[in-house]
């Protein structure tokens, strides 16, 4: 497996994940064509239930009711399916591309970067099935593993009194633990093993091993999200809130809220999104690097995760299956 290619005077990790967005283009234009359809979508579902709602609602409150509840909480329902398939795949081969340039430092000439991820993702998971099942478990790997062995309280320089601020603190980072599945994904398709859950098993352990700074990386991303997130609901507000005092209807109110924040919600995915996967990916790989898998953090892991023995059975039953290479515990390096 090749190296990834640094520069040793290469600039901080938050820049790199920077240049590696700017890299990847055409993925940022990708996601906003996306979302802005969606967007456009959810106007439309809004604008033709809530004139359901209004049509009927001098006639039949309780109906009228329904319509305003199908147009205020349809579009959420409707992006979490879109985002399970569809979407998913779309960050799928966003990943896959982050990795190759990581890796190899560059695509090969004159390939389209969307069509390139794609491939990619078809050669390693066949179908995007297999991405999600294979993503389902490693977050729940590496939720159970935050939950069973970091411990919080040594990170803050607090006294006894730090329970409740602990609690506080194991919130954020479980809320930023999603980032940490991705980063595992990219190691799996960096291994160049057709055996993809072995590879997952693999980057798992390694997490387990070097886990401090991807944590601290994926507790940054997500704080800074937030902060994306506020000033963009600030910016997006502003203008809503002056055309808010044109009308004073309260379900038109309710609806332009309703836009506004499904807008701001879509902004942060199709841009910030982006961003926060390159920059744990990168900050995962610089922290694995080296690294040999330690069959002692395999049994671990083992002992404490019903997940990750099932990630083990699949590589199993991958090998048993006519796969290329014979499936092990321990003593793999972090690149091969």
């Amino acid at each position: 497996m090749t190296e990834p290619q640094r520069n040793p005077a290469s600039a901080p990790p938050f820049r790199q994940a920077v240049q590696l967005l700017t890299r990847t283009t055409p993925f940022l234009l990708f996601n906003l064509a996306i979302y802005g359809g969606f967007f456009l979508a959810v106007v439309l579902w809004l604008g033709f239930f809530g004139g359901l709602a209004i049509l009927i609602g001098e006639r039949v409150e309780f109906l009228a009711f329904i319509f305003l509840m199908i147009a205020v909480f349809g579009p959420g329902a409707i992006l979490a399916f879109g985002r399970r398939y569809f979407l998913y795949l779309v960050k799928g081969t966003h990943i896959a591309v982050i990795t190759k340039l990581l890796v190899d430092g560059q695509l090969p000439s004159g390939v389209n970067q969307i069509t390139y991820g794609r491939r990619v993702v078809a050669r390693y998971f066949k179908e995007v099935s297999v991405l999600f099942v294979l993503d389902r478990m490693v977050d729940r790997v590496v939720k159970r593993f935050t939950r069973r062995f970091v411990r919080l309280v040594d990170w803050l320089p607090l006294g006894g009194g730090a329970s409740k601020v602990a609690r506080w603190a194991s919130a954020i980072v479980n809320r930023s633990l999603s980032y940490v599945d991705q980063a595992i994904i990219s190691h799996a398709i960096a291994q160049d093993d057709q055996n993809i859950w072995r590879s997952a098993r693999h980057g798992l352990i390694l997490y387990a091993q070097a886990y401090p700074p991807i944590l601290m990386t994926a507790v940054k991303v997500w704080l800074l999200g937030r902060v994306f997130f506020l000033t963009l609901l600030i910016v997006l507000g502003i203008p809503a809130v002056l055309f808010l005092f044109a009308f004073s209807a309260g379900w038109v109110q309710l609806l332009v809220i309703v836009g506004v924040l499904v807008l701001t919600s879509l902004l942060v995915r199709a841009v910030f999104e982006p961003f926060a996967t390159a920059y744990t990916v990168l900050t995962f790989h610089h922290a694995i690097e080296g690294l040999d898998v330690d069959p002692t953090w395999d049994d671990r892991l083992q002992s404490v995760s019903g997940e990750f023995k099932k990630l083990i059975g699949r590589a199993r039953e991958f090998e048993q299956g006519g796969g290329p290479a014979e499936a092990t515990s321990g003593g793999t390096s972090a690149r091969g």
